[in-house]
């Protein structure tokens, strides 16, 4: 049966705040995912009055610091974790990710031990000690994290189903307690209480709580930059990584002396043919295969990529209208395939 989208008697504030409060009953440990952007803000503003509610503060608060991130966003994460009703968890460790440069995905490591960093890494941090060699990824993170809470741990975060068509279709995967999924460590939960809120209803919130936000969103707004906090190097932020020279213009200059390779997808990114290349490509999943092999340079990347094209060439054989082949290469082509690909709604194909 397909599932048809249904409107609730009650706003979305009311519905996030009943959420937190299903949250606080089921699970032993609470902690919002912060990342100075507003989601999350907003997300840590809701725990924070269901918390006091129950006697539960302070608010357990987890903040990665991701290494490139401008000064602002720093220095706002800084102001909470000073608040009295804020304990925060403020991890800076080896974490993969990628860089995105004309349509090819590389891999880098925040926090590379072995390069210069493009700040200091902050006196105040949870570190590796010496000698520790591990990399983190996105799956390894969640459990690194969780191992500092006990029992049944939910991390909260401001995760909007608006946002993305994979943030959608992640948010209505379940028939019941949809906002909630499981990750790869057995004990940690991730909640996402506003999935259903729109950009405008999060303004609104902190217009009504005199809430102040990050003050990066000012100059994004000024420079007609999308309002969010984000890794400059991934996929879709990469397209537009001239806009930090009005955004943040010192962080700008940082960070094309630490990866000067990213001037090239600057200067060159609005000529690239993407309409060629899913022609080219688009036509079949073994297109899609041949895609991996010849534009992907990076062997772990690769490697990662093939094994979940895999995924999606067994999950295609059973319901091939869920994974159409030029859906799944803008997919790859995104070079943000971090997480299992999901079908096509059925309204969708």
């Amino acid at each position: 049966m397909a599932r048809a989208k249904k409107f609730l008697e009650i706003d979305v504030l009311t519905a996030a705040i009943d959420r937190m409060r299903h949250v606080y009953d089921v699970f032993d440990s609470v902690a919002v995912c912060f990342s100075g952007g507003k989601d999350s803000l907003a997300a840590l503003h809701i725990t924070r009055q269901v918390a006091e509610e129950r006697g539960r503060l302070p608010v357990d608060v987890i903040f990665r610091d991701e290494e490139l991130i401008p000064d602002p966003v720093i220095d706002f994460v800084n102001e909470y974790r000073q608040l009295p009703w804020v304990r925060m968890l403020y991890f800076a460790v080896p974490l993969k990710s990628t860089k995105y440069i004309l349509g090819r995905s590389t891999e880098y490591v925040q926090w590379d031990p072995a390069r210069p960093h493009i700040r200091p890494l902050p006196s105040h941090a949870i570190t590796l000690k010496p000698g520790d060699n591990r990399h983190f990824d996105q799956y390894t993170m969640d459990a690194f994290a969780g191992s500092y809470f006990k029992g049944k741990t939910a991390f909260v975060t401001g995760v909007r189903a608006a946002e993305s068509l994979m943030r959608f279709r992640a948010s209505v995967n379940k028939l019941n307690e949809n906002y909630i999924t499981g990750t790869a460590a057995k004990n940690v939960s991730l909640v996402k209480p506003l999935y259903d809120w729109q950009e405008n209803d999060i303004f609104k919130f902190f217009m009504e709580r005199g809430i102040k936000f990050c003050p990066i969103y000012n100059a994004q707004h000024l420079a007609g930059e999308n309002l969010r906090v984000s890794t400059p190097l991934h996929a879709e932020s990469s397209k537009r990584i001239g806009q930090l020279r009005a955004i943040a213009p010192q962080f700008y200059g940082q960070l094309m002396a630490m990866f000067p390779e990213m001037l090239v997808q600057e200067r060159y990114f609005k000529d690239l043919d993407t309409s060629g290349v899913v022609k080219q490509y688009g036509a079949s999943l073994a297109g899609v295969r041949s895609y991996i092999l010849d534009k992907m340079d990076d062997e772990h990347q690769q490697a990662k990529a093939l094994k979940m094209l895999s995924d999606v060439e067994v999950r295609a054989s059973k319901d091939a209208a869920a994974y159409p082949p030029d859906y799944v290469l803008k997919y790859f082509m995104g070079g943000t395939f971090k997480r299992q690909l999901l079908p096509l709604a059925r309204s969708q194909r």
